[in-house]
């Protein structure tokens, strides 16, 4: 059965789908192996994949890690566990990375995201702390919802746990850092990434919590292109997009930027509160983003399309009142614009 953390009240996201993944007594007197409780794989290994890489072991972290699977101290906590990723995050490319929540969130707090290699993984064994984002060597999301950098917490999205599916999406190119909640996007959290060559970065998660688990289900990256420009464009005006995936000869572009607009599986419990833009995490904190006065804006009908991913949050999807001829018509020209140079 499924329990969803309640920190601090509130709702907390559906999972991903609709699997059993093991309670919380189950999880404390499982004698094995934790993560082989759970036999859900769903959406996991998408075509499309390419330049994997795993979690990194370290002696610094109370964690058991096994390539693609991190069980958070394994016997009892009494601080913070800092895991990275395998190899750091080359620059010029965009990355993308999925992990999958096994177990019940609970405690102080556990983190998503990313630091540079000046981040001491052993820094808070024995203290129980929101790690990454602590100062300016990281950037984290936590599961209640809330982002964090240089020590300063925000509104960002809707508490998560057991079953969801956290993406995290860093464009190197651009410093850009954004994260995804089964596999809805929810804005641009950063826009301060470095960029530079000089600075390592690489895929971390923390957290404080007694045998918890967090498993790698995707992971890939790409170099930036115009090609991959032009569908990210595309990628944000849904309507367009689920013509473009009709068009003949852009299979092997859609699996490789699969990424950018992923192939989503509602759990029933998500379906009956469905949303017209489908992305409850970021809907039900409107009201404390719209604070955020350097990245939420006020919108009308007329500048709508000039920022439409940016308050992505703000804009349900609009039903054409021309019929599906024009609408037809203005994807085929958008893709002469910007895929004549595929076909």
């Amino acid at each position: 059965s499924m329990l969803p953390s309640q920190r601090n009240g509130g709702a907390s996201s559906s999972g991903f789908c609709d699997c059993p993944f093991p309670n919380s007594i189950e999880v404390t007197h499982h004698k094995g192996h934790i993560p082989d409780l759970v036999r859900c794989r769903c959406g996991e290994d998408v075509t499309g994949n390419v330049s994997p890489w795993k979690w990194h072991a370290s002696e610094d972290s109370d964690a058991l890690v096994t390539d693609r699977d991190i069980v958070f101290h394994p016997t009892y906590s009494q601080g913070t566990a800092i895991v990275r990723g395998s190899r750091s995050l080359q620059p010029g490319m965009v990355h993308f990375w999925e992990m999958r929540v096994i177990t019940a969130l609970a405690g102080t707090d556990v983190m998503f995201g990313i630091g540079t290699d000046n981040v001491n993984l052993g820094q808070f064994k024995f203290h129980f702390v929101s790690a990454l984002g602590t100062n300016a060597q990281s950037w984290g999301f936590s599961y209640s919802g809330k982002v964090q950098h240089c020590g300063e917490q925000l509104p960002y999205g809707q508490k998560f746990s057991q079953g969801c599916l956290i993406g995290v999406c860093l464009d190197r190119n651009t410093g850009h850092l954004e994260f995804y909640l089964n596999r809805r996007p929810l804005g641009v959290a950063y826009t301060n990434v470095p960029t530079s060559s000089d600075v390592s970065i690489y895929p971390m998660v923390c957290s404080t919590a007694a045998k918890s688990v967090i498993r790698l289900i995707n992971c890939t990256s790409q170099p930036v292109t115009l090609q991959l420009r032009a569908f990210q464009a595309l990628a944000r005006q849904p309507q367009r997009l689920a013509e473009l995936r009709q068009m003949p000869g852009l299979k092997g572009i859609l699996q490789a930027y699969w990424f950018l607009a992923p192939p989503v599986r509602y759990s029933r419990r998500s379906r009956e509160n469905e949303l017209d833009l489908g992305d409850e995490a970021v809907l039900s904190s409107s009201k404390l983003r719209l604070s955020r006065k350097q990245k939420y804006r006020e919108s009308d009908d007329a500048n709508i399309d000039e920022d439409l991913y940016a308050n992505a949050h703000k804009i349900t999807l609009r039903s054409s009142d021309s019929g599906d001829e024009e609408l037809a018509a203005s994807v085929h020209e958008m893709c002469d614009e910007y895929f004549h140079y595929l076909l």
